[in-house]
């Protein structure tokens, strides 16, 4: 069914009935200007979004509509749970081409709903709109965190170990194999962080309730770009162990019929990875890895943080230091 068949009030009365189960909080969702919601008094709001724009972040061909509305929910989730939070209430922007059908729509509202489901959040309302092209969606979270347990990213000091909480470049090595075309056997666990990656919503909290972390951020657009940005705001350097950097295994055995790609480069600079980083003093590590382990989650110690005037630096095994590379970035 065309979108023009339904209209586009038509569209919002039926992604409405899609969203009609009464959800706690939420005091009106869609079919007003806006949604209403309870406000904790305890605790802070946390507010993020991301855009996935066709043919920058997707091309229509490389994934299930379900998969993509699962991605952008996922995204946002782990901007969450890099502040400790935890997420609740959601908006959907659309702004989709003529040819979009009905059907790909609910497939994507199918994902979505997965997503919110796994992460416990709702989504409460949105926007719908007509584009020229491209195809474009919008997910704007709404999460809380309790005042004591606010994570940010500028709270690192020299001497801090860098710790990251998983294997790292799967997401970027099915990216390459997704542009090339390549499936089968050796892509699949590439292809499938691609498309339906995991936001560490547990380990955030973890790490926030441990109390000795002090700084931490997801993993988004690559281990070299996000470290940097702890570094920019915390005023200080890092020293990192390349050997020491997780590389996941699916990474490796794309990367071993990708032909010329380094896979410890994209562990390094690849993103989309949406583990976490964070620093922790060294005599208060055991307490993060214990509370890591208590979420279920890992913990891979991979450097130091160091003076500012050190700068960023990736060490080999043999001693030599290198620039750690940069991350994604739009322009």
């Amino acid at each position: 069914m065309r979108l023009e068949e339904i209209g586009e009030f038509g569209l919002i009365a039926r992604l409405r009935e899609r969203e009609a189960k009464p959800r706690e909080g939420v005091v009106i969702g869609i079919g007003d200007d806006a949604a209403a919601l309870e406000s904790p008094k305890d605790a802070f709001l946390l507010l993020t979004t991301d855009t996935l724009v066709e043919d920058v972040h997707f091309r229509r061909g490389w994934m299930p509509w379900a998969d993509l509305g699962w991605k952008s929910v996922v995204q946002n989730v782990s901007d969450i749970a890099a502040m400790g939070g935890e997420p609740s209430f959601g908006l959907v922007t659309l702004a989709l081409p003529d040819d979009v059908q009905v059907e790909d729509i609910d497939a994507i509202y199918e994902g979505i709903d997965k997503a919110s489901t796994e992460y416990g959040c709702a989504v409460t309302g949105g926007d719908v709109v007509r584009s020229p092209g491209p195809m474009s969606i919008t997910i704007s979270l709404l999460g809380r965190v309790a005042r004591d347990r606010l994570m940010r990213r500028s709270g690192a000091q020299p001497g801090d170990l860098i710790v990251v909480t998983g294997g790292l470049g799967a997401a970027a090595a099915g990216l390459i194999a997704l542009d090339r075309g390549l499936s089968g056997p050796p892509f699949a666990l590439a292809l499938a962080a691609q498309r339906r990656p995991h936001a560490r919503l547990q380990e955030g909290k973890a790490l926030a309730a441990s109390g000795v972390v002090t700084a931490l951020i997801d993993l988004s657009d690559g281990l070299a770009g996000d470290l940097a940005h702890i570094c920019e705001e915390s005023q200080v350097g890092a020293r990192v162990d390349l050997a020491s950097v997780p590389v996941a295994e699916a990474c490796h055995t794309a990367c071993e019929h990708l032909g010329v790609v380094d896979s410890l480069q994209l562990a390094l600079t690849g993103g989309e990875d949406f583990e976490l980083l964070f620093t922790v003093p060294p005599g208060s590590a055991g307490v993060a890895h214990r509370a890591l382990t208590a979420a279920g989650g890992r913990a891979f110690p991979i450097g130091t943080i160091t003076p500012a005037e050190a700068g960023i630096i990736g060490v080999t095994k043999e001693g030599t230091t290198e620039p750690l590379g940069t991350g994604f970035a739009h322009f």
